[in-house]
């Protein structure tokens, strides 16, 4: 009989010591790499509490316990799904007093763009596209900005595209060095090594579907409202002032995109 095993995380600014008790044995290698950067040791057993998440399967069923609820999948895809999504709230709870977007960052030099949108919108896909093109992910599915300098800190992520966003871009999962395929979705590994600075947002993109592809610049005010939208959370006074602060710095653009090629053309105009 396997013996479960116990993963630690730390986020660099947090209280607390996240576990997650995980008791299947062949999904471990890869729910391991969530957040490899932020792994730490076991505490001592005398100050180990109840695990913040637990993995188990039974009769054919995943279930998992997490800080936002009990959860069941059938198939082990959906099951790393939930898991990830829960450790990510958990971590994201212990980050401290950054401003948080739903949202992910890709730099190229000194520059860092920044993508928007909701669940779906393809932020994690572009990324994973511009990355293929030689550029960092430097953050996927949750932005941490600096609330007085308005940086864009790292937070290390695996990138998790849908099998169906794949074929769309055109990459056949074989083909991806450092990914991992549990159907219907890839995990990607984050970069080795990474940029470890804070980057300065360069651009705001926020994403929508449509029959066509435009890349607009859109107004300060605009880029404010679309920002505030973006935000995990309520918005305190300090984190407007660092969002106003930024729209007014920083252009934000529209994309609108029918494809994932066409929209990764648009993206690339905004290196230059």
């Amino acid at each position: 009989m396997s013996v479960p095993a116990l993963v630690c995380y730390r986020f660099p600014a947090g209280q607390r010591t996240l576990t997650a008790r995980l008791d299947i044995p062949e999904l471990i290698p890869l729910l391991e790499s969530f957040y490899a950067g932020y792994r730490c040791p076991a505490p001592p057993q005398r100050e180990l509490a109840d695990p913040t998440i637990s993995l188990e399967r039974e009769n054919g069923v995943y279930r998992l316990i997490g800080p936002s609820g009990n959860w069941e999948a059938y198939d082990a895809g959906e099951a790393v799904l939930y898991y990830e999504s829960e450790l990510t709230g958990a971590l994201l709870d212990e980050a401290g007093a950054y401003v948080h977007l739903h949202g992910a960052a890709v730099c190229r030099g000194s520059r860092c763009i920044t993508l928007i949108g909701p669940s779906g919108a393809g932020k994690s896909t572009l990324t994973l596209g511009l990355r293929l093109r030689g550029a960092w992910a430097l953050a996927d599915d949750a932005l941490l900005l600096d609330p007085e300098s308005g940086e864009v800190h790292p937070f290390e992520r695996s990138i998790r595209v849908h099998e169906a966003s794949l074929n769309g871009l055109g990459v056949d999962a074989a083909n991806v060095a450092g990914a991992t395929v549990c159907e219907p979705y890839l995990w990607l590994k984050p970069q080795r090594p990474e940029p470890t600075e804070p980057k300065s947002p360069s651009a705001f993109v926020f994403l929508e579907s449509g029959s066509t592809t435009s890349l607009v610049r859109v107004s300060a005010a605009e880029t404010l409202k679309r920002t505030l939208v973006a935000r995990l959370g309520s918005v305190v006074e300090r984190d407007f002032e660092c969002l106003a602060r930024l729209a007014a710095q920083v252009p934000g653009y529209s994309l609108v995109y029918s494809s994932f090629p066409e929209a990764l053309a648009k993206l690339e105009l905004l290196w230059e």
